[in-house]
């Protein structure tokens, strides 16, 4: 009976050390009405878990998960990513409109979504740039002038956001940030590879990034593949 007791409660003290994510989200774009969304992580590095879903209803939805730990979670609709989430304790606010997404109301949240907005605006800056040449080859102009014109500026932004993706993950290697924005970045590709960006991020990295779950995957199947290509191409 004693044994039984102390079993419940240390259950009890467990459960106490953990500490509440509340998320209340606000949707303006009608489409989302109706939908189920769903909040999910990867503990494992490679295993999707779903921690909550809810129905989206007159445009507001909300989540609630007890966290022990800082977790970077992907908010999904269907099999679709719809936003990054960085689970923390306190109340945290998802805004999602037609000009995009911002979760608000915690430290890492806010850090995220800082890299989120300066990412985007230079993705923008991009897309302007592919209009312009969509609109010079209309006009007639040939491709040398037009990489004369739109060349040295399509690199240096595609630069701009390497380097901003590369800072974001080096400030914040020893936080779950840093893997987490590695796997938002890196995850989306159709098989693990070895690219120089992610040699340079690697180089630097402190053990404790190298040992995240799924840094350490994705790393160890990289290496794996650029080996068999390697070896199929000494064998032609």
């Amino acid at each position: 009976m004693k044994g039984l007791i102390c079993i419940l409660l240390c259950t009890l003290l467990l459960a106490s050390c953990a500490e509440q994510c509340n998320i209340a989200g606000n949707s303006s774009v009608g489409s989302l009405d109706g939908q189920m969304l769903y909040l999910r992580v990867r503990p494992d590095g490679v295993t999707s878990v779903c921690m909550d879903s809810c129905e989206v209803i007159h445009g507001r939805f909300s989540f609630y998960s007890d966290v022990d730990s800082v977790v970077v979670a992907q908010l999904f609709m269907g099999n679709e990513s719809v936003m990054p989430v960085v689970l923390e304790s306190g109340d945290l606010r998802v805004e999602v409109d037609h000009a995009g997404q911002r979760v608000s109301g915690g430290p890492f949240n806010d850090r995220l979504y800082q890299f989120v907005q300066e990412k985007t605006r230079l993705e923008n800056e991009q897309w302007e740039l592919d209009q312009k040449c969509i609109l010079m080859m209309h006009e007639g102009y040939s491709p040398t002038e037009i990489h004369r014109v739109i060349g040295p500026k399509a690199k240096q932004l595609a630069q701009d956001i390497e380097d901003l993706e590369n800072k974001f993950i080096m400030d914040n290697y020893k936080n779950p940030l840093g893997p987490g924005v590695f796997m938002l970045l890196f995850g989306q590709y159709p098989m693990p590879v070895m690219t120089d960006q992610i040699r340079r991020i690697v180089k630097q990295a402190p053990p404790s990034f190298m040992r995240d779950p799924f840094v350490n995957s994705y790393i160890r199947q990289a290496r794996y593949n650029q080996m068999q290509e390697e070896q199929s191409t000494r064998q032609r």
